[in-house]
């Protein structure tokens, strides 16, 4: 009898890397196919989770049938975008809603179409419940790309489109509802309620916040406590809803502009900066950080960061355990700067943006020569540090934060709901911290967070479902603080 011929080892291992590759590709393949199934979708088409927890079908409802969908269909309407923002439309549009209701509103008009607007809703206690936005929303820029005009307020399937629906149109039509609730209630609230909406958040707040403060001292001083944009909602899935954050506090920000006849010297310290990268960790973890981060860790999905964060405190003085945190985490220890994009300056040249996010503490100067150092910007001329807030915490102890983080419990089980800290964003919150009055950042919108990816963004949607709920869940929200 003849042997068989002995295997090619060669052969062999061609044959094994061949089976290899193949089977690997295949489960690539099936691991993308899943996620995109998973995730990539932006609500899944069959149905949402209710207020109630039940399942809903969507497509058994006439959404435009539903005031709180046509308020904001009609809201998104009115083009409040920079450069050239109608805010005088846009407050006219509330203040009319509200007149609806029996409720009278003060619109400040100022130069430009901006606007400010205020409408009280007195209760047994003169100090106030703030509900407060901004009127202004990002610009639009170009038309293409979108699938519907950006100002147009279509509603297509269980998706309603245009420019500010997360920030902050829905949210304002949240915050109007509420308020027609307590004027319609048929009994004066315990403690008092401020609808106030104002001019150029997106801008800095000369004509907004910052006015506010500045010229209506009256309104201040009757302000307790203020809920505004901030919050986050991390959801992979609208019945996987990761953590549920109330924003209590902010890195304290600063900006500067430099200001050059070409654009190639700002794209050089845009260069430079990036490659000096961030500060140093502070050796000082602030309170608020470790607040947030205690209750934080435990909702992150990987056992990870839960070890690596599960002392604050000692972060700072090991770089090997800093190194191996996410860039959000980072920016919990460490102050950062941060560059725009080089543009035209409006009255000709160009110029470029350059951001301090700054922990609490920190002196702006101090920063700037470490961070933005004076060899660097050469004889780039500039405009001074700005100051956008003090970088103060609001109480998390406080029965108003309780009542916020409880009505969200209560609705939805099980979710985790805490405080949140915001590393880059900036609101109108920390104008208001540093004005002595306590404030908090809420969201009420389960919204999947891939969809939150299209803000500012061509095709900006938001899920009517979550929009929805999320405005029921605001409204329920508001009473109890009333009450």
């Amino acid at each position: 009898m003849s042997r068989p011929p002995r295997p090619d080892p060669v052969a062999r291992v061609v044959r094994t890397s061949a089976r290899v590759a193949l089977w690997t590709s295949l489960a690539v393949a099936a691991l993308a196919g899943w996620l995109l199934a998973t995730y990539s979708r932006p609500i899944p088409e069959a149905s949402y989770v209710a207020a109630e927890r039940d399942q809903v079908l969507w497509r058994g409802i006439d959404f435009l049938a539903l005031p709180e969908v046509r308020l904001l269909q009609s809201y998104v309407r009115i083009d409040t975008a920079h450069p050239a923002p109608d805010e005088h439309a846009g407050a006219d549009f509330l203040a009319a809603q509200l007149a609806a209701a029996g409720v009278r509103a003060t619109v400040e008009r100022l130069p430009d179409r901006r606007a400010n607007l205020w409408a009280w809703v007195e209760g047994e206690d003169p100090r106030a419940l703030v509900l407060h936005g901004h009127l202004d929303v990002e610009p639009a820029l170009a038309t293409a790309g979108w699938k519907h005009p950006p100002f147009g307020g279509v509603v297509e399937g269980p998706w309603i489109y245009g420019r500010g629906m997360y920030d902050m149109k829905s949210l304002t039509i949240a915050q109007l509802l509420a308020t027609i609730d307590a004027a319609r209630d048929g009994r004066r609230p315990r403690r008092s309620l401020l609808f106030l909406q104002t001019s150029s958040e997106e801008t800095g707040g000369e004509t907004g916040t910052r006015w506010i403060l500045a010229e209506h001292p009256e309104l201040v001083a009757r302000m307790d406590t203020l809920l505004t944009e901030g919050g986050v909602v991390e959801a992979i899935g609208p019945s996987d809803i990761k953590y549920w954050g109330i924003e209590f506090a902010q890195k304290q920000l600063a900006r500067i502009r430099f200001c050059a006849a070409d654009p190639d010297s700002l794209r050089q310290l845009k260069a430079d900066l990036r490659r000096r990268g961030q500060g140093d960790a502070r050796p000082d973890v602030d309170p608020s950080v470790v607040a947030f981060l205690s209750s934080y860790r435990e909702s992150r999905g990987l056992g990870l960061y839960r070890r690596l964060l599960a002392t604050p405190e000692s972060v700072p003085l090991d770089r090997v355990r800093l190194r191996r945190l996410t860039k959000f985490q980072k920016a919990l220890f460490r102050d950062e700067v941060h560059s725009g994009r080089v543009v035209r300056a409006e009255g000709g040249g160009w110029e470029l943006e350059v951001w301090l996010h700054l922990l609490p503490g920190e002196e702006v100067t101090a920063a700037a020569a470490r961070l933005v150092p004076e060899w660097i910007t050469g004889a780039l001329t500039s405009t001074a540090w700005e100051p956008m807030g003090a970088g103060l915490a609001s109480p998390l102890d406080h029965p108003d934060f309780e009542v916020v983080a409880g009505t969200v419990r209560e609705q939805f089980p099980g979710v985790p709901v805490g405080p949140y800290y915001l590393v880059q964003a900036r609101t109108d919150a920390q104008r208001y911290r540093a004005a002595g009055v306590r404030s908090y950042g809420f969201s009420p919108f389960p919204i999947v967070v891939f969809d939150t990816q299209l803000i500012g963004r061509p095709n900006e949607r938001m899920q009517l479902p979550a929009y929805r709920q999320g405005v029921a869940l605001y409204r329920e929200t508001v009473r109890r603080l009333l009450d």
